[in-house]
């Protein structure tokens, strides 16, 4: 597991004491994004982690990097490219691809300052600067979330950011590509700055895009469905619960076999800017019944949570969440940040 706030920290799961390592150093004045992922950027079959670094609590004027694992213990660092003066660092960073064979194209997507969309491509000397390629600028500010899926039914690598989601074309180098929104939630106050997942939820073979409120009190989480009839409107959307505390963690599995996809969601102790503590934060499992309504479990109460994530699973093994909690120190100052993991073992 790896974690990054002013400096990068990894451990084994499940943790052991005493094997917190920090693998970088805190730079004076610098801090990482929010964004962040892992990627074999070299070819060597083992991944590297991709994360922004910029100035003071928002990252401003952000870099992007790629950190390797080095023998000493010390992860090594490459600069990829420079993100932009005047931008604030990605919310959110996923890794992105195109064609196959010798032609394919790698790299990784960004939303800076929760509007603009743009993919940086690993040239074939990872070591040189990435090369950097706009994608849109989002109709809506205040924008995030995003996700990587085919949802045009072309086989191509679309996006989902926000309460829009952007059409990949053939040739993602040279043709335009193409916004389409999906919902009016950021209509309502900060309802396009969410947490989004893409599965087929209802067995019809076609992805719908599941989200959450990310970022404020009283939000709700619910799937939106793709009309057929309007391919390219709005979708139609059925809401699973709200009055949810800045559900910011969101994760899709199979908790219980059965072969539909389940939403395991979470919460957060102290979100936002201006919003209360929370005292009541709780991880909720949403079990999928298909047409049938959903069947709502608390998991943990008294935890928050900030970007959970899901172990890979192999077998038989129980499921494994890791999240570390949402600190707001400039609100609460003796608050610490907090890194747990639970094993779940479904008797739902």
């Amino acid at each position: 597991m790896v974690s990054w706030g002013e400096r990068i920290l990894e451990w084994p799961l499940p943790p052991r004491e005493p094997e917190l390592r920090e693998v970088v150093a805190p730079v004076k004045g610098l801090g990482y994004s929010n964004g962040g992922c892992a990627l074999d950027v070299d070819g060597d079959g083992v991944e590297e982690i991709i994360v922004a670094r910029g100035g003071g609590r928002w990252c401003a004027d952000p870099k992007l990097y790629w950190f390797q694992e080095t023998a000493a213990g010390r992860w090594s660092e490459h600069l990829a490219v420079e993100m932009g003066r005047g931008s604030i660092a990605p919310h959110d960073l996923v890794p992105i691809s195109f064609g196959t064979g010798r032609d394919q194209a790698r790299g990784v997507v960004a939303v800076l300052d929760r509007r603009q969309l743009e993919w940086y491509q690993i040239p074939a000397d990872p070591a040189a600067p990435w090369l950097r390629h706009p994608i849109a600028t989002l109709p809506k500010a205040n924008q995030s979330g995003l996700k990587v899926g085919d949802v045009a039914g072309h086989g191509r690598s679309d996006l989902v950011c926000g309460t829009f989601w952007v059409e990949c074309p053939a040739d993602p180098l040279e043709e335009p590509w193409v916004v389409h929104r999906y919902s009016h939630w950021e209509d309502e106050g900060w309802g396009g700055m969410d947490k989004v997942e893409l599965a087929d939820m209802d067995g019809d073979g076609q992805p719908e895009i599941v989200a959450t409120e990310a970022e404020i009190p009283n939000a709700r989480v619910g799937i939106f469905y793709r009309d057929p009839k309007l391919p390219e409107g709005e979708w139609n959307y059925r809401e699973l619960d709200r009055g949810l505390y800045c559900p910011h963690s969101l994760v899709l599995t199979d908790i219980d076999g059965d072969g539909a996809v389940d939403i395991i969601v979470g919460e957060m102790t102290a979100g936002g800017w201006s919003f209360p503590l929370n005292d009541r934060p709780r991880i909720l499992a949403y079990l999928n019944r298909r047409k049938q309504p959903f069947e709502k479990h608390v998991l943990v109460e008294g935890w928050g949570v900030h970007e959970m994530g899901l172990v890979p699973r192999h077998g038989s093994e129980p499921l494994m969440l890791f999240a570390a909690d949402e600190t707001q120190t400039q609100k609460f100052a003796d608050m610490k940040t907090r890194v747990h993991f639970w094993m779940l073992r479904p008797k739902l």
